[in-house]
């Protein structure tokens, strides 16, 4: 089992889910751990009403309602006596507690995730402080790093991340840079409130940096992650 963790503040869940079905599609067992602070994910996922800890949700499951990995580890092990195993665990972390120190040594990888606002770029600054101050947390591990809802705008890229060079942390210097139009509200809108998953009508640039970004930390080849991405926009949640 692969656990990636995307770290921070900003709303990533519309993207967490796309991430979630193209693995699914290319025959991943995945399952997508809403970590968040208020629960977001129910909003997605049409559980409100019928609060469950582990869904399916199209193909593959979303856990909501653990405040710790160890109460989400005791139902992942239940779901394994049961005979489903995940291949791949995705977890959209926004408390800097939620995972021991163990899984974030552990995880294959790590990502960090901020937009450009000088809100989130502050206060994930206090949340990297809180991780990184930890006794035992390990130096140097391999930390990905990710940008949403990215516009054309007068701030340099370099200013940007210049706030996570304190921390010792082996960054990646090239980061992922989704894209950011009016027609992604739209669609995020839209399936929030139908509780389904089109791909479909996000834009060109959009869908080919989330291929390089999952094909890069799958270890795919460009092409087997686009493939990936064709059969998600095919299905339906």
């Amino acid at each position: 089992m692969k656990t990636w963790i995307f770290a921070g503040l900003c709303d990533k869940s519309d993207t967490l889910l796309y991430i979630s079905s193209i693995l699914a599609a290319s025959g991943q067992q995945v399952l997508l751990v809403d970590a968040t602070l208020r629960g977001q994910y129910r909003y997605s996922i049409g559980m409100l009403d019928k609060p469950l800890p582990i869904v399916q949700f199209g193909d593959f499951n979303v856990a909501t309602g653990f405040t710790s990995w160890e109460d989400l580890h005791i139902a992942m092990m239940a779901d394994r006596k049961a005979g489903l195993t995940y291949d791949i665990v995705i977890l959209d972390v926004e408390s800097p507690d939620f995972c021991p120190v163990s899984v974030w040594q552990e995880a294959e990888q790590r990502i960090w995730v901020s937009d450009y606002s000088r809100m989130l770029m502050d206060n994930g600054l206090v949340w990297l402080e809180r991780l990184f101050s930890q006794p035992d947390f390990p130096k140097n591990l391999v930390f990905h790093k990710l940008f949403m809802q990215a516009v054309d705008c007068g701030v340099e890229e370099p200013y940007l991340w210049e706030y996570m060079n304190r921390f010792p942390a082996s960054w990646q210097q090239e980061p992922y840079i989704l894209p950011w139009d009016e027609g992604h509200l739209a669609l995020k809108l839209e399936n929030e409130h139908k509780q389904q998953l089109k791909l479909k009508p996000l834009s060109r640039m959009y869908k080919k940096e989330l291929s390089r970004c999952i094909g890069e930390l799958m270890g795919w080849e460009p092409k087997e992650s686009r493939h990936a991405l064709k059969r998600a926009e095919r299905r339906k949640a």
